[in-house]
């Protein structure tokens, strides 16, 4: 018997070293299907984890959203500097999408024409600067756009400048990232405005403020009176800043102590003598602008009208800035979609004097200007604030943790760069999709050299003079205007306080075409009321309206106009 099952544990077919269990498995029919079984398992589960394992591995567009989480912690200088020449060439390649311009523009040219010391809105910088940048690129109109883009490349200079001294480069860094969701940094950009000229005077003055009164070194002072001069001849607002900066200086420690040497006064006597000429024009103009600083609708009646009026304009500021408090809430999500690795980026502790400097310039002009709005009992413009924000995202970054924990910062980082991107973009879009769904068109789609054209048709069929003056609002016969050749005055809205360099002797000898929209003024046979004191005695010749074509889905406008003949 033992013989005979060594023989059968011998037998061909029997593996060595194989159980007697093993060879019944095998011996069965299903046993190769089990053993098939098993390995197609071992198969997919290698399969799976391979699949896992490319699953896990972010896509192209995470790790560039990665890597912009991490050049802000690691290069936020480099991070800096990138991040202010793209949002420039982006909103400079937008200016450039449309063949005409925003409506200031137009009134820059008008104003920037007569280089007056002051205009009945505000006062002469952009202006100057408008006319300065045209004469220097030998009439190119578009270099208006130069300007603007450059406006705000400069305030975020001046933004990383400041950040830097107070909350480090990582601080600094992601002050300049927020500042383009505010809204102001968004479609207003694209027009120079007196808005968009003080931005960057503003942050610089709050920076040589700084400077000079935390090293007490002249020059700083003196650039200090300087930028503070130059923040007035961009907009009369500025005078705020300047109420703000005295407080904080008599508030600081740090100030008070500068009050002995001659720094403050050098820098003070300094800005009152750049300033003084439009000071004079000023006393001159019967301080013209501040008359239209608050001729607005009045606000409803009583104390809670007024209040309403105040309140309605500051909340206009916050909702501006919404976008920032949104990249905030995101970036602290934990568990979303596209959270990304979690990421700490320490910024640096603000000092005393620095959080009070940096708050309170950017939140106490506003609420001076919603003060006065309740004093006024008018309704103000919201985007009267837009010259105010420059030092916004500085502000909010020094209200944030000094560590701050991004939870979900690939998150943060797509919708940041959908606003640095997709905001230009739809700029565009919105602009160009105006005349389908409104049936209208803006001034960026406005034929304006067109129009100029077909006037000065009408003026030459009348006399051999050239045209030397349009008269109308800003934006029409700014349009005429520009364009004409040469280049004519503009008698804003038959006003000669609004137009000081016209006055009825030169209307006499030059002559004047008269032109408005029909849409405004419907009577195409007589002056528009507005108009016609400034031509009391004068006998003009009204012509046939005519009608333009924009361009655009079949919009029109249609014209009224006249001409008064130059004397012979």
């Amino acid at each position: 018997m033992e013989a005979r099952r060594a023989n059968k544990e011998n037998s061909p077919g029997a593996s060595p070293g194989a159980s007697p269990s093993a060879m019944r498995s095998l011996a069965r029919p299903d046993g190769a299907m089990e053993a098939a079984r098993a390995a197609m398992s071992i198969e997919q589960a290698a399969i799976g984890e391979a699949a896992a394992r490319r699953q896990a591995r972010p896509s192209r567009l995470a790790r560039g959203l990665d890597a912009l989480v991490a050049a802000l912690r690691a290069r936020p200088a480099t991070f800096t500097a990138w991040l202010i020449g793209v949002y420039a060439a982006l909103w400079l390649a937008v200016t450039f999408a449309f063949p005409s311009m925003p409506f200031d523009s137009y009134e820059m040219y008008a104003f920037g024409r007569e280089m007056q010391l002051g205009y009945w809105k505000h006062p002469p910088l952009p202006a100057w600067l408008t006319e300065i940048a045209y004469r220097a690129t030998g009439g190119w109109v578009f270099s208006h756009f130069l300007l603007a883009i450059g406006s705000v490349a400069l305030t975020l200079y001046f933004v990383w400048r400041l950040g830097r001294e107070t909350v480090g480069e990582r601080g600094a860094a992601l002050a300049v990232a927020l500042t383009p969701a505010i809204y102001y940094f968004m479609a207003p950009v694209t027009m120079y405005s007196h808005n968009t000229a003080q931005l960057p005077v503003w942050a610089a003055v709050v920076y040589f403020y700084r400077g000079a009164v935390l090293t007490g070194a002249l020059w700083r002072w003196l650039a200090f009176g300087v930028a503070a001069a130059l923040m007035m001849y961009a907009k009369y607002s500025g005078a705020l800043l300047l109420i703000v900066l005295a407080a904080h200086m008599l508030a600081m420690p740090e100030g008070r102590a500068r009050f002995a040497s001659a720094g403050p006064w050098l820098a003070v006597a300094l800005g009152a003598l750049l300033f003084f000429p439009n000071f004079l024009w000023l006393v001159h103009s019967d301080f013209l602008p501040f008359r239209f600083a608050f001729d607005r609708p009045p606000a409803a009646a009583g104390f809670f009208g007024s209040l309403g009026a105040a309140l309605q304009f500051v909340v206009a500021q916050v909702f501006f800035h919404v976008p920032i408090f949104i990249l905030i809430g995101l970036a602290a999500l934990p568990r979303v979609p596209w959270q990304g690795p979690p990421a700490a980026l320490a910024v640096g502790r603000a000092t005393r004097f620095d959080r009070t400097l940096v708050l309170s310039t950017a939140i106490a002009p506003i609420l001076i200007i919603a003060a006065m709005t309740f004093a006024a009992g008018v309704q103000q413009r919201a985007e009267i604030g837009g010259s105010l924000v420059a030092l916004s995202g500085l502000a909010i970054v020094m209200l944030l943790p000094e560590r701050i924990t991004l939870r979900a910062p690939r998150l943060a980082a797509l919708v940041w760069v959908l606003v640095l991107v997709g905001v230009p973009a739809g700029q565009v879009i919105s602009v160009y999709a105006r005349p389908y769904l409104q049936h209208s068109a803006p001034s960026q789609l406005w034929p304006a050299e067109r129009l100029s054209e077909a006037m000065q048709v009408r003026w030459k069929a009348a006399t051999d003079r050239p045209l030397a003056i349009v008269t109308g609002d800003f934006l029409e016969a700014g349009y005429v205007a520009l364009y004409a050749k040469p280049r004519a005055a503009v008698f804003i809205d038959a006003d000669f306080r609004k137009s000081p360099w016209i006055d009825r002797e030169r209307m006499r000898r030059e002559g004047t075409l008269v032109i408005w929209r029909l849409r405004d003024y419907p009577d195409a046979q007589a002056l528009p009321p507005p108009y016609r004191d400034a031509f009391a005695g004068f006998a003009l010749d009204l012509g046939a309206p005519f009608e333009l074509a924009i361009g655009f889905n079949g919009v029109t406008a249609r014209y009224g106009w006249a001409i008064l003949r130059p004397a012979p």
